[in-house]
């Protein structure tokens, strides 16, 4: 097998670059191409939607490029992150084959891992077409070893376990929790079941999925988050444009549903759901606390 790379890195930078392993003997090559998150085009997106549902991914949610680009973007940690797109080429038109987070290490070092990359709180695995696992890990190898020769490749994804509070509706990071006021501290809070309360309307639910409506919902469960959970969204403005982006982006493919519920025209519990139908996520839920809600009152 001869192989020819061709590093086209557009600058400084030797990511976002294009690199090729040609196989003579093989009717199929394979070219990996190196992106970062902000340079993936829409045409690559509508590939890597079509390559989902080829391999039928068990969380299309969070594998799906409007989130996992963003998380990339306002959620790496000071990481290097680059997707490695594998295509097929030579056989009729280029044909996604795979698409793999990458955690890069850092230039100014020789040595170092090239790891599988993941959204704090979730255990993403990468993505294969079927039957392309093997050629795929070959090809990426070798266009990796071509930028970084020093550098190892694993693509062995964590255990699910190792990776803290995993789980549907899980925070994309740990952020510092709220002080709280102790009970006995708090002056003319009326109990939850005061008589005054006792007739009040029944709970309404909002389900918005309208695109212009979307934004203005996010902005009340972000205002609701702030006002009960003892570590708010709001407080790590990461995380707070993750939700912000990630609800836009799936808000013009109407794959979004913020359910309100209001009580007396407050918003007592919000949730936001990601997807629809069996492959919905519930992404963040907020619910309001009795003693704040009436002391707010």
């Amino acid at each position: 097998m001869r192989h020819r790379f061709t590093v086209i890195d557009g600058g400084a930078s030797p990511i976002d670059a294009v690199v090729e392993a040609v196989a003579d003997e093989a009717p199929v090559a394979w070219r990996v191409d190196l992106h970062r998150a902000a340079s993936i085009g829409a045409d690559e997106i509508a590939a890597w939607r079509a390559l989902l549902a080829r391999a039928a991914v068990a969380d299309p949610v969070r594998a799906d490029p409007d989130y996992l680009l963003s998380a990339a973007q306002h959620q790496a940690g000071g990481r290097d992150l680059v997707f490695a797109l594998a295509w097929a080429v030579g056989n009729g038109p280029d044909r996604l084959g795979a698409v793999i987070p990458l955690a890069m290490p850092h230039t100014l070092f020789g040595h170092g891992r090239i790891v599988v990359w993941q959204p704090y709180g979730s255990a993403l695995a990468p993505t294969f077409a079927p039957g392309n696992v093997e050629p795929v890990r070959t090809a990426l190898a070798t266009a990796l070893q071509a930028i970084r020769p020093r550098a190892t490749l694993e693509l062995d994804t964590p255990a699910a376990a190792a990776i803290p509070e995993a789980g549907p509706a899980s925070r994309l990071r740990a952020v510092t929790a709220r002080g709280t006021i102790p009970a006995h501290s708090l002056v003319g809070v009326r109990p939850v079941h005061a008589p005054e309360f006792a007739n009040v309307e029944p709970d309404r639910v909002e389900r918005v999925r309208d695109p212009i409506q979307v934004r203005d919902a996010v902005e009340a469960f972000l205002l609701l988050d702030a006002e009960a959970s003892s570590a708010p969204i709001i407080g790590d403005p990461s995380e707070a444009a993750m939700v912000r982006v990630v609800t836009r982006l799936f808000a013009r493919r109407n794959q979004v549903t913020v359910t309100l519920t209001r009580r007396a025209d407050r918003v007592v519990a919000a949730t936001i759901t990601l997807g629809a139908g069996a492959s919905a996520l519930v992404w963040r839920r907020a619910d309001a606390v009795p003693e704040r809600l009436e002391r707010s009152a």
